[in-house]
C-alpha cells in the first residue's frame, strides 16, 4: 500500500513535468512564427532564454529550500503548474516584444517550482519502492517535448490559426493541476527534510553540477535553435523544421523509457557515459557532411544516446552526497540550469555574426569532451 502511494506521487511528478514541456515543445516549434509575427531578431530569443534561466534559478532555490519543506511536494507542484499555465498567454498571444520577453516570469517560476520538486518526489519514491525512477521522470520530460513538437508541426503544416492552440494550452495546464493534486502525497505522508541554511555545496555536488551546467547550456541551444536553423539557414519548409523537435524527442523519449532496463543489464557508466560519447561523435560526423535528412536521423541517434545523461548525473550525485537531499536537489537544479544563462544567450548573439550552423558544430565538439570527462570522473570515483 505504501509503495503504491509513492508510485502515485511519482506519476504526479511525471504529469507535472510532461505538461509544461509539452507547452514548451509547441512554443519552440513556433519560434519562427513568433519571430515573423513580432518582427524581432534571433538575439531576442537568446535574451528570453537567459531571463527565463534567472527566474527559474531563483524559483528552484525557493522551492527546494523553503516551499517544499513547508507545504510538501504535492502543493508545490500544483502551484508551479498553475503559475506555468499563464505562459501560453505571453508566448503565443503576445502582440509585442516586451510582452513576449515577460514570458520568462510564469515560465521560469512555474518550471523552477516544478522541476526541483519533481526531482525530490521521484528520489523519495526511489527510496521507498527501490525502483529506478529518475530515468522515467526524465522520459516524461522528453515525451512532452516530442508531443509538443508533433502537435505544433501538425498545426503549422495545415496552416491552422496558432492563436487557438496557445489558448487551448492554458486550459490543458490548469486541468493537469487537478490530476497532480489527486495523485500527490499529503504533507504528513512525506519524509521531507527540514530547510538547510545557505552554504557552498559539497565537492561532489559541485562537480556533477558542472556537468549539468555544460549539458543544459548546450543541449537547449542545440535543440531549441534547430527549427530556426532548418527554416532560416537550411531553407526547409516549416514542417521539416518542426521535425527537428520530433526526431530529437523520439530518440530521447525512447532512450529514457529504456534507460532503467539498460542500466540493469549494463551500468550507469555505459548508459550515461559511453553511449552519449559515441552518439555525439556520430552526430558530429553527420553535421559535417551536411545533408538535411541525415541530420534528422542524427538527431534521433543523438537524442537516444544522450537521453539518460541528465538523470544518471542526478542519480549519481544524490546517491553520493552528504548534503541535505532537498538542498542537494535544489543546488543541482540551480547550478545546472545556470547553463541556460550562457548557452542560449551566446547562440543568440553569435548566430547573427556567424550562423546557427557554426554554433551547432562547436556544441557537438563540446559534447565529445563533456562525456569524455564525465567518464573519467566516474572512473576516478569508482562508480560503475
Amino acid at each position: 500500500m505504501e509503495k503504491q502511494l509513492y508510485l502515485n506521487s511519482f506519476f504526479s511528478a511525471s504529469i507535472s513535468i510532461f505538461v509544461p514541456v509539452f507547452i514548451w515543445g509547441n512554443t519552440v516549434s513556433h519560434f519562427p512564427w513568433i519571430i515573423e509575427k513580432l518582427d524581432f531578431s534571433n538575439r531576442t530569443i537568446g535574451f528570453l532564454l537567459m531571463y527565463f534561466s534567472i527566474v527559474q534559478l531563483i524559483a528552484s532555490q525557493m522551492a527546494g529550500r523553503i516551499i517544499v519543506p513547508k507545504i510538501g511536494t504535492r502543493n508545490t507542484l500544483v502551484i508551479g503548474t498553475l503559475i506555468f499555465s499563464f505562459s501560453p498567454i505571453t508566448f503565443g498571444l503576445s502582440n509585442n516584444e516586451f510582452i513576449f520577453l515577460m514570458s520568462c516570469f510564469p515560465t521560469g517560476i512555474g518550471f523552477g517550482f516544478i522541476y526541483t520538486t519533481a526531482t525530490i518526489a521521484t528520489n523519495n519514491a526511489e527510496i521507498k519502492t527501490k525502483y529506478i525512477l529518475q530515468t522515467y521522470l526524465s522520459a516524461f520530460l522528453s515525451l512532452g517535448f516530442l508531443c509538443g513538437g508533433l502537435c505544433s508541426g501538425f498545426y503549422r503544416n495545415y496552416n491552422f490559426d496558432s492563436h487557438y492552440l496557445f489558448f487551448t494550452l492554458i486550459f490543458v495546464s490548469i486541468l493537469s493541476s487537478l490530476l497532480i493534486y489527486k495523485l500527490g502525497l499529503n504533507r504528513d505522508e512525506e519524509n521531507i527534510e527540514k530547510m538547510e541554511k545557505l552554504k557552498i555545496p559539497e565537492k561532489n555536488i559541485l562537480i556533477f553540477s558542472l556537468y549539468l551546467f555544460i549539458f543544459l547550456g548546450t543541449v537547449m541551444a542545440l535543440v531549441d535553435w534547430a527549427p530556426l536553423w532548418f527554416e532560416r539557414e537550411l531553407l526547409t519548409t516549416s514542417l521539416i523544421a518542426s521535425l527537428t523537435i520530433v526526431c530529437w524527442g523520439a530518440g530521447e523519449t525512447t532512450g529514457k523509457f529504456l534507460g532503467a532496463t539498460m542500466i540493469k543489464f549494463t551500468s550507469e557508466k555505459i548508459v550515461g557515459g559511453y553511449m552519449p560519447l559515441i552518439g555525439s561523435v556520430i552526430y558530429l560526423i553527420i553535421i559535417m557532411y551536411g545533408n538535411i535528412y541525415f541530420i534528422l536521423i542524427g538527431l534521433i541517434i543523438l537524442g537516444f544516446a544522450s537521453a539518460n545523461f541528465f538523470p544518471i548525473v542526478i542519480r549519481v550525485a544524490l546517491n553520493n552526497t552528504k548534503d541535505n537531499l532537498n538542498t542537494a536537489a535544489a543546488n543541482l537544479s540551480t547550478i545546472g540550469f545556470l547553463g541556460f544563462l550562457v548557452g542560449p544567450a551566446i547562440v543568440g548573439y553569435t548566430s547573427e555574426i556567424y550562423s546557427i550552423s557554426a554554433n551547432t558544430k562547436v556544441i557537438s565538439f563540446i559534447w565529445v569532451f563533456l562525456f569524455t570527462f564525465f567518464l573519467i570522473t566516474l572512473h576516478l570515483r569508482k562508480i560503475k
